[in-house]
């Protein structure tokens, strides 16, 4: 092996080592940013949804998501942001410029929820049919009263409302709680 051999072996073994520990690196923070404890680490409004998404409370719709039979879905599954949208909540969470609790947001939407390899309607309907929970003859899903959107009853990160009992007087499933008749959600402990 002649000189120049011998100093060009230590820069590719040098540069073939970078390239891995950063590879490793971007693959290793990809991993941890996908999942669902990550913006906790620094955002302490979020450490309450994460508790729910690990606390095994399946009467929450984020614990039942984590828990699915087929595939546990996490947070940027359903909450996919762009890096503008990232750096901008990082901003309002560094200046303090956010409300806590979190404002809800509308994601559940029929659209949004009943996308390809999600919900079904079909399937909904017929599963909340006469089913031993309900004392009623009818599914709540369907759409007598039109169509609403998931998130007038499903909550993600909360308590889910059965709106059916503005009007009606359902038994409440396990953990959901019933608005008043004027609309205004009231605990029923």
């Amino acid at each position: 092996m002649n000189d120049k051999s011998k100093q060009r072996m230590p820069r590719i073994l040098i540069i073939a080592a970078v390239v891995v520990v950063a590879l490793s690196g971007f693959i290793g923070g990809k991993h941890w940013h996908d999942q669902p404890g990550f913006c906790a680490n620094c955002h302490s409004p979020m450490t309450e949804y994460v508790e729910n998404y690990y606390g095994g409370d399946t009467t929450l719709m984020i614990t039942r998501h984590a828990m699915a039979d087929t595939v546990s879905l996490r947070c940027l599954d359903c909450h996919e942001q762009t890096i503008d949208q990232q750096l901008t909540e990082g901003a309002h969470w560094l200046t303090g410029n956010y409300t806590f609790p979190l404002e809800k947001r509308e994601l559940g939407t029929r659209s949004f929820c009943m996308t390809a390899g999600c919900h079904v309607e079909e399937e909904i309907i017929k599963a909340t049919t006469n089913t031993q929970e309900m004392s009623f003859a009818f599914s709540q899903h369907d759409p007598r009263h039109g169509k609403q959107e998931c998130y007038t009853c499903h909550s993600m990160h909360g308590q889910s409302v059965y709106s059916c009992n503005q009007c009606h007087h359902f038994e409440l499933p396990e953990g959901w709680i019933s608005p008043q008749p004027n609309g205004v959600v009231a605990s029923l402990n």
